[in-house]
This record gives C-alpha cells, sequence and structure tokens, in this order.
C-alpha cells in the first residue's frame, strides 16, 4: 500500500510512519520541517497543511511519484489547554485551522489520487480525542475542532461511499506525545481513572488499530471512530 500521514517528523505520525515501513508499505508523510526518518520507501514533504497550495503541490508530487495512494492518515493537530475567556482569538481560528480545515482540505486533494488506488476500499482516517465525549475543562477548542473532525468522517463516509472510499477516525485518550508533555500529571491521571485500563495509552497501542482500519480487513467499516482503552 501507498499511505500518506500528516505530521510524521514526531510523536504519533513518525511512529506509525515507522511500522507501516517495517510492515513493508510504502509512505509519503509530511510536516512544517524537515524529516527525521530516513527509509528507501519513505518520501518526505515539507509541507504546511494549512496551506491549501502546499497541499495540492505534495499532492501532484505524489501523482507523479506513485499515481495513487491507498490510504490517508489524517495525524496532525495541535491543542491549547486554557479556559475558553483567557484563549485567544487568534490561537482559536489557528486550532481549527489545522485540526479542522487541513483535514477537510487534505481530504479533498487526497480523494482524487485515492480514486486511483488498487484497493477494493481505499481509507481515510483521522485522529479525534476523549476530549470530545468528556467534554473536558480548559479543552473547549481543542475538543470543539475533535468534535467537527468526527461529524467530518460521519459524513465525508456516505458522500465518499460512493467510490467507494471508506472514512473513520481513530479516538485517543492520554498519549506521551508533545501535546501532552506540558499537562501535569496530576490531571493525567485524573483522566486515565476514567478508562477501563488504568495506564496511559503508548504507541505500540495505537499502530495496531490503525493498521487495520487503512486495511482490507476492515473493508466493510465506515463512518466510525473507534476510542481506545474503554473510554465511554
Amino acid at each position: 500500500m501507498i499511505v500518506l500521514i500528516t505530521g510524521t517528523r514526531t510523536g504519533i505520525g513518525r511512529a506509525l510512519a515507522e511500522y507501516l515501513l517495517g510492515r513493508g508499505h510504502q509512505v509519503v508523510g509530511c510536516s512544517r520541517r524537515p524529516a527525521t526518518i530516513e527509509h528507501p520507501q519513505y518520501v518526505h514533504h515539507a509541507a504546511d497543511v494549512t496551506d491549501v497550495k502546499a497541499i495540492k503541490s505534495m499532492c501532484r508530487a505524489i501523482r507523479a511519484d506513485h499515481g495513487r495512494l491507498d490510504a490517508v492518515i489524517n495525524n496532525a493537530g495541535t491543542a491549547s489547554m486554557n479556559h475558553f475567556m483567557t484563549t485567544p482569538a487568534e490561537t482559536s481560528r489557528r486550532m481549527f485551522e489545522v485540526n479542522f480545515f487541513a483535514v477537510l482540505d487534505c481530504c479533498r486533494e487526497t480523494v482524487k489520487l485515492l480514486r486511483k488506488s488498487e484497493e477494493p476500499a481505499p481509507a481515510i482516517l483521522n485522529v479525534s480525542t476523549v476530549a470530545v465525549p468528556w467534554a473536558l475543562e480548559g479543552q473547549l477548542l481543542y475538543s470543539a475542532s475533535k468534535a467537527a473532525v468526527e461529524q467530518l468522517t460521519r459524513v465525508m463516509s456516505k458522500e465518499l461511499a460512493q467510490f467507494p472510499i471508506r472514512v473513520n477516525g481513530i479516538g485517543l485518550p492520554p498519549v506521551h506525545t508533545v501535546l501532552t508533555r506540558s499537562v501535569p500529571a496530576e490531571k493525567i491521571d485524573v483522566l486515565i481513572q476514567r478508562q477501563a485500563f488504568k495506564r496511559m495509552c503508548t504507541v505500540e497501542d495505537i499502530v495496531g488499530p490503525v493498521d487495520f482500519l487503512i486495511s482490507r480487513e476492515s473493508g466493510f467499516i465506515t463512518g466510525e471512530t473507534l476510542f481506545l482503552g474503554g473510554v465511554h
């Protein structure tokens, strides 16, 4: 498979890229800065996903290099953990630019390449968070932007089913990433106690479900967001 992953420089995006490369897939990654992965099956684009022109340019390059995509993982995201009354307007708008509009734009442009896939049901996978169902205080803008992504997943799955392209999501509990590094340990512990599994989620917990949701084995699943850790 040829898989595009956004936000592959660090964290979950990089871990997913390395895992899928290890499984023999070709991976196209992007971030605003240079690559941190060196692999013969990996191609990196220095692209800001909030820039539609950059997304289109990347897709043209993918078309020239590979001719198609088989899966897209919209992983890039940002967060700001503050009371909404102390969150500057520009921060709020930036969060929606990265977390929602970039996903929408990436989907719009990559669908053209997914339609050329030889897979029976090529896949889009969007990353969400427990901040949505838990409506966490101090995460209004972050959870709202991800709630928009979950609605995008549901509606887009119906609009793309005719092609047939599947659209699903994966909802993550607290994970050791750049986004959670600044959150006090006691707050993380409180969140973990709300899970069925009382431990921090790891990248090893994530790669298997992601692999399944973009594979042929999940070819009849669309419009769903799978939450990890027993958070409901």
